[in-house]
């Protein structure tokens, strides 16, 4: 019975001898992890004062508290179209992408999707907004331009006196 005393003495002095290093090792780790702390929130500071903002990434927050926000993606077409239109001139894709800040290769992709479109011209690398068919005014023919306009009926046409003085009205 003795021999059982002693091995659950030494057992116990085995459970307290991890427990202690566990302790020790969690201290540790505590210090470390409020180093860590300190060098992210110097790091932070020192970015603030660069004029720059960096996402805080606490890894204690629950991502459910704070819904993630996506930036919204910019209707790239339009906004060529609308600097195109506002502009009234021609425009290097370099000018054209530098106006709407954005990357001049992307911009050169949506322009040319745009001319296969027909709403953007381009002319020796320069773009110009596109002409479409609705915004074309209607030509007359050749014939109709040089003839001679058709006098309207008059017998349709209503005559009122008003006050003395004939109106004419249809």
């Amino acid at each position: 019975m003795e021999q059982l005393l002693e091995r659950a003495r030494a057992y116990l002095d085995t459970l307290e001898a991890d427990r202690q290093a566990a302790l020790t090792l969690s201290e540790q780790k505590a210090e470390e992890a409020k180093l860590i702390k300190a060098r992210q929130e110097g790091f932070r500071a020192a970015i603030e004062m660069l004029g720059g903002e960096i996402a805080t990434g606490d890894g204690g927050t629950d991502p459910r508290e704070e819904p993630v926000r996506r930036r919204v993606r910019r209707p790239i077409g339009e906004m060529l179209l609308r600097e195109l239109s506002f502009c009234g001139h021609e425009m290097t894709t370099a000018q054209i992408a530098k106006a709407i800040d954005y990357i001049p290769e992307r911009t050169e992709t949506a322009l040319e999707r745009l001319e296969r479109n027909g709403q953007v011209l381009r002319n020796e690398g320069r773009w110009t907004i596109g002409t479409t068919p609705l915004a074309q005014p209607q030509m007359a023919t050749p014939s109709e331009a040089t003839a001679v306009p058709k006098q309207q009926d008059r017998s349709a046409q209503k005559t009122t006196v008003s006050r003395g003085v004939k109106v004419n009205g249809g």
